[in-house]
């Protein structure tokens, strides 16, 4: 969960918190909503599914780790109101992309439809394997 969205560094943050608080989906969903928000602005510079898309699968990576651990603590700790989240991602960023126009005032688009592919795993089942001494292998 998270890894390959995240970088390592907030995955495992996220991770360790989810491991103190026995993994309640309550905390998952603050976790979710905090990267979504920090997220925002760029969601809202999309104009189309290719560049929705791009946020979707590109931005989670790019966020630094100590922004996912300041929105997760405002939403899951102290219950603050999340329209200050967006205020929190650090990372700079550039302008709306740029639009060129014809001589007509039509927009050029050379973009192509993509679709976004179904991705996701169910019925996971983990097994946590602690050993008590060097010779003896106990199963949880």
């Amino acid at each position: 969960m998270f890894f390959g969205i995240l970088n390592s560094n907030s995955a495992l943050y996220l991770w360790d918190q989810f491991f103190m608080i026995k993994w309640n989906t309550k905390y998952i969903e603050h976790a979710t909503k905090a990267i979504l928000y920090l997220l925002r602005d760029r969601f809202m510079y999309a104009t189309d599914y290719d560049e929705m898309r791009k946020v979707f699968l590109e931005e989670p990576c790019l966020l630094h780790t100590l922004d996912v651990q300041a929105a997760f603590v405002h939403l899951a700790l102290k219950n603050e109101d999340p329209k200050y989240i967006p205020a929190m991602n650090q990372r700079s960023y550039s302008k709306r992309p740029t639009i060129i126009q014809n001589n007509n005032n039509h927009q050029i688009s050379n973009r192509k439809k993509a679709y976004l592919e179904i991705i996701g795993i169910k019925n996971i089942s983990l097994t946590l394997a602690i050993p008590v001494n060097p010779y003896t292998v106990w199963f949880l």
